[in-house]
């Protein structure tokens, strides 16, 4: 692994817009986060990412993701080298999804961005009135 002390700030931004397209998918943070805790079976994931507990009060929907959407997302991170995957041969036969060592020191790093979005949640409030207004003008 190289290190980011001897690159300069355009290669630094290059990277970044690398990485952004590598965390494409929507879903692929909460995927991060949810397999960080070991390997999980299909079914399992998909569960654990679709129980949210929303706060009363809040206006902000609460984000469900489909089966379809789950697929590519994993199928995306399988081809980028984040997540393996094994299917099991006894039945009933599911697969078991698991996070490669990048993709837990990826994982590592979701942690802290999430600390800051609720140290700074009045910031994150901003896009949800804004997200509101955009769905009452449809």
């Amino acid at each position: 692994m190289t290190g980011t002390d001897d690159l300069s700030d355009a290669d630094r931004r290059i990277l970044l817009h690398d990485l952004r397209r590598t965390l494409g998918p929507g879903w692929l943070p909460d995927v991060l986060v949810t397999l960080s805790g070991g390997p999980q079976p299909y079914t399992s994931l998909l569960h654990a990412l679709r129980s949210y507990d929303v706060p009363r009060g809040r206006r902000w929907p609460q984000p469900l993701i489909q089966q379809a959407v789950l697929t590519r997302t994993l199928r995306w991170m399988q081809h980028r080298g984040l997540v393996e995957r094994m299917r099991e041969r006894v039945f009933p036969f599911g697969t078991v999804y698991w996070l490669t060592p990048a993709a837990k020191e990826l994982a590592d790093l979701v942690a802290p961005m999430a600390q800051w979005a609720a140290a700074h949640e009045e910031l994150l409030e901003v896009d949800r009135r804004a997200w509101a207004e955009r769905r009452r003008g449809r």
